[in-house]
């Protein structure tokens, strides 16, 4: 049964370098909700055509064309899909079957494997690419299995494309000032949000190196952090959200999400 929000932050709480979200615990009966409730023809049309949003120049720009790809907790598989319309050969893994019923349903045969992400029983340097958006920080203990066992299936050399939610310069702005300590009793763990810096160790201590990163859903940090923005008319909030894509600094540094670009390292 869903837990209801009730904190003012949203039901979060500080814990060492970390911001940690109370809800339910995300297991295979809540993904399997979540995807059900929006999982249509409508929902995989765009991906049908190949749309990458709002990932676009990410993959493209870091994904070789002919590479092998997974997507590492691929849930509703719109990623794998509209890869593989692009040209790419890209396969898909979940724990979560029903998820990938509904893809094959509705997008199409797909590549699609179920299997558990920190014990993949796949051969050593198998992949030359990884992708996982928003997986390993569902795990209460930490990520370190995930990207032990994505670093092992990569070849050396080969690129990780992996996001986490972020705790950006503003979250840790309203965290200096007091933020965040809501009551959560009676809640689940959820998930967490990393700064980059450690999420960046837990990379290297996998044996990658970092290249690059990016952020993005900033407008879902806004709309969290701003507790002004609940108390203005719906119109306006919407037009400072819309102007807020054309501040260079909110969009690089205040996504509500963090994506790193990594490499395996080289023997």
């Amino acid at each position: 049964m869903e837990k209801v929000k009730n904190g003012k932050d949203g039901n979060r709480q500080l814990e060492g370098e970390r911001l940690v979200y109370f809800h339910q615990t995300a297991d295979k009966e809540y993904w399997k909700t979540v995807w059900s409730a929006y999982a249509n023809q409508e929902y995989y049309e765009p991906f049908r055509a190949g749309t990458l949003n709002p990932f676009e120049k990410i993959f493209t720009c870091h994904l070789p064309k002919q590479a092998l790809v997974l997507e590492a907790g691929c849930g509703t598989a719109q990623y794998v899909k509209a890869l593989n319309v692009r040209g790419y050969r890209c396969m898909g893994l979940d724990y979560e079957l029903h998820a990938m019923k509904m893809a094959n349903i509705y997008a199409g045969s797909l590549p699609l494997v179920c299997g558990d992400i920190t014990a993949l029983g796949i051969a050593e340097n198998s992949f030359d690419a990884v992708i996982s958006l928003g997986v390993v920080e569902h795990r209460r203990a930490g990520p370190e299995p995930f990207l032990t066992e994505m670093c092992r299936i990569l070849k050396p050399g080969g690129i990780l494309l992996i996001s986490v939610p972020y705790f950006n310069p503003l979250r840790r702005w309203r965290a200096a000032r007091g933020a965040y300590q809501d009551e959560v009793g009676g809640m689940d763990f959820y998930q967490y949000a990393f700064t980059r810096m450690e999420f960046y160790r837990f990379l290297e201590k996998a044996g990658f190196e970092i290249e690059k990163y990016y952020t993005y859903s900033h407008q879902n940090t806004l709309s969290q952090e701003l507790h002004w923005l609940k108390k203005i008319p719906e119109s306006l909030k919407k037009i400072i959200l819309r102007i807020s894509k054309y501040v260079p600094y909110v969009n690089s540094e205040i996504g509500h999400m963090v994506m790193v670009v990594a490499r395996k390292k080289q023997p």
